[in-house]
């Protein structure tokens, strides 16, 4: 394990003038305090890995290593980000994309000042540096893909049905989306073709899966488990398992859907996928400290939505902060990259399951009972308390870092989509509960200088993944548990 020194008085002191004194948010008997982002960065459009491929969509999931992260004592951090691709570029590929996990080795040097930084300067607190490409296989040793699946395993006593490449190569294919690391070094990945949780062993070879209850599949009208035909029931094509995060002192994985199923609002009467009715999504938990996962709960989580016209807005990532408090990332699509300059809505929020009804095991497993049939949710049912949180466009948080919300569509603009998380103890000893929240956002390997597979392609817009970091007071997280998930030292004995 790595020694962990506590920070110095006079670093602290930096930290704590620069945090803003944002009004607490109210949650669960907590008051959460965001004091404001303290360092960006970015890795290029262009960088390319090991296999020689453009590194793009990274920010579909992350987290950091264990083992990694140090607190140094002139006030900088270093650690090793594991970040995972989601379905590749072009989803069309003929092959498709390698499924593959990357190291990105950063310095975090939190920016302590009041005055805003030039673009250049900001990039500084935040350095980043490619480190490793692990390219991962299945059970038996086959390549897996990213590609949309058209073929579908049938189900067998010791695997669920599986999302296929084709009938004629039949890989499996995943759409990876979230990342935690277990503490005994094994991943797990939140898929959204499923919605499946994958488990990988640390040399890249797929281990396990797990199939969530029925209500979450892709069913067709004819009762079948069909990852490539249109489902009448089950998670809306491209809102799978978007958020993954672990409870590491219990080994509980947490799963959280994009947004609500079909039969939950996700589609509407005509079928279509519909954004005013999606809004009550659902969140799983499984003990993975057996011999074999169990499902240990399951809640409704009431997404927000936009007060113009009531659109609900997805959540990209989640993450656990104790006694049953997550953060959820959670956006719309504007920003550099997105279908708009400007951006309304970009947050970090809180919600807790404390006190909503788990409905694991229960009638709504089943999908011929929705918990929410047209949006609305059922009068039995009590859902996750939600609160706003962190702002990722506050204008003056962005204006401090050298960003912008809005046009002009340039390097300055804040990404459009958001969708990892992680996080790390600060070891402020007259803060104890206060921690630093990393997020990035997934480019969609958008780049004028791409290459895959040998092959170079062009994009249009050269879009960067952009990484933001922040100050946050968590006070429902356990002291040392943060320290434990990252496999270092505690900070206060």
């Amino acid at each position: 394990m790595y020694s962990y020194p506590l920070l110095s008085s006079l670093v602290l002191c930096q930290l704590l003038s620069s945090a803003r004194a944002d009004t607490p948010v109210k949650l669960g008997g907590y008051s959460y305090v965001s004091k404001g982002p303290v360092a960006f960065g970015v890795l290029a459009s262009n960088a390319v890995d090991s296999s020689g491929d453009t590194i793009g969509g990274i920010g579909s999931a992350m987290t950091i290593k264990r083992g990694t992260w140090s607190a140094l004592k002139n006030g900088s951090f270093t650690g090793t980000f594991v970040m995972h691709p989601d379905s590749g570029p072009h989803g069309d590929l003929d092959k498709g994309y390698q499924t593959r996990q990357q190291e990105i080795e950063f310095v975090l040097t939190p920016y302590t000042g009041s005055s805003s930084l030039s673009l250049s300067d900001a990039k500084k607190t935040l350095s980043l540096a490619y480190r490793k490409t692990l390219l991962q296989v299945d059970v038996d040793g086959s390549k897996l893909s990213g590609v949309d699946p058209s073929g579908t395993q049938s189900s067998t006593t010791s695997s669920p049905a599986l999302p296929l490449v084709s009938s004629s190569d039949p890989r499996l294919t995943i759409d990876a989306e979230s990342i935690a690391q277990d503490v005994d070094g094994t991943f797990w990945m939140g898929d959204e073709y499923g919605p499946y949780i994958y488990h990988f062993n640390s040399a890249g070879q797929r281990i396990g899966v797990i199939q969530p209850p029925r209500a979450f599949l892709p069913i067709t009208s004819q009762g079948y488990v069909d990852f490539s035909s249109s489902s009448v029931t089950g998670r809306v094509g491209g809102q799978g398992f978007e958020g993954l995060t672990m409870d590491h002192s219990t080994r509980t994985l947490y799963a959280m859907l994009q947004s609500a199923l079909i039969q939950d609002g996700g589609v509407d009467s005509d079928g279509e996928e519909s954004d005013t009715t999606s809004r009550y999504t659902r969140v799983v938990a499984y003990a993975v400290g057996g011999s074999s996962p169990e499902l240990k709960g399951e809640w409704v989580v009431p997404l927000p939505r936009s007060a113009s016209k009531g659109k609900t807005r997805p959540s990209s990532e989640i993450l656990f902060v104790g006694n049953g408090t997550f953060l959820s990332l959670s956006r719309d699509a504007g920003g550099r990259g997105g279908n708009d300059d400007e951006s309304s809505y970009k947050q970090i929020d809180l919600f807790s399951i404390t006190g909503a009804t788990n409905i694991a095991g229960s009638k709504y497993d089943d999908p011929k009972n929705p918990v929410a049939p047209g949006g609305t949710l059922a009068s039995d049912v009590v859902p996750a308390a939600y609160a706003s949180f962190v702002d990722l466009i506050n204008k003056d948080s962005l204006k401090k870092f050298g960003l912008h919300n809005g046009s002009p569509n340039d390097e300055t603009l804040i990404a459009s989509r958001w969708e990892g998380l992680a996080i790390a103890p600060l070891c402020d000893s007259s803060n104890k509960d206060d921690y630093l929240v990393f997020a990035v956002s997934d480019n969609n390997f958008s780049t004028t200088d791409g290459v895959i597979g040998g092959v170079s392609y062009d994009e249009g817009l050269d879009v960067d993944t952009q990484f933001l970091v922040y100050r946050v007071t968590l006070p429902s997280l356990s002291r040392g548990s943060v320290e434990t998930s990252l496999g270092i030292s505690p900070c206060f004995s």
